[in-house]
């Protein structure tokens, strides 16, 4: 498994990974199903950010996305910004192998700890996150919904 830096070309495999999680999109985006031109704002923002955002590829495939910030302006710590497996590929344990990834690439850039976003509503994102040893530190409000801030301390 591995990190391919995502690039516009790739915007309709990244629609795809999205669109296999409508409830996602309908917590996050408020519309179960995204478009191009959604993914295109992504792409974007990224650059706007400084954001690195890549696709996760599994025996030549892509599985999924994930983008993150090595310093967000309130907080200046790294934040992960996405991070989702198509739904053809949950339930086989390569969110925690792609996650695993990241936080490889985290660490071999001298990163202590990182931070991310989930909805209050979205159980099933805590629990992944909570699984690999994430801390809730406190509670914000995001595009007017409860978010958890989690934070882990990497060893």
């Amino acid at each position: 498994m591995k990190l391919i830096e995502s690039n516009p070309s790739l915007i309709s495999i990244e629609l795809e990974i999205m669109n296999s999680h409508p409830y996602h999109n309908l917590v996050s985006e408020g519309r179960k199903l995204l478009t191009e031109d959604d993914m295109m704002e992504e792409h974007e923002e990224s650059s706007e950010l400084n954001k690195e955002r890549y696709l996760i590829e599994y025996v030549d495939k892509y599985i999924g996305i994930v983008d993150f910030i090595m310093k967000n302006p309130r907080d200046d710590k790294p934040w992960l910004g996405l991070f989702i497996i198509h739904q053809d590929w949950t339930g086989k344990g390569l969110s925690e192998e792609a996650f695993n990834v990241y936080e490889s690439l985290m660490k071999s850039r001298g990163i202590k700890e990182v931070r991310l976003g989930c909805f209050v509503n979205n159980e099933r994102g805590l629990h992944f996150w909570k699984k690999q040893k994430f801390e809730i530190v406190k509670e914000i409000e995001f595009k007017d919904k409860p978010m958890y801030v989690l934070e882990k301390k990497l060893g």
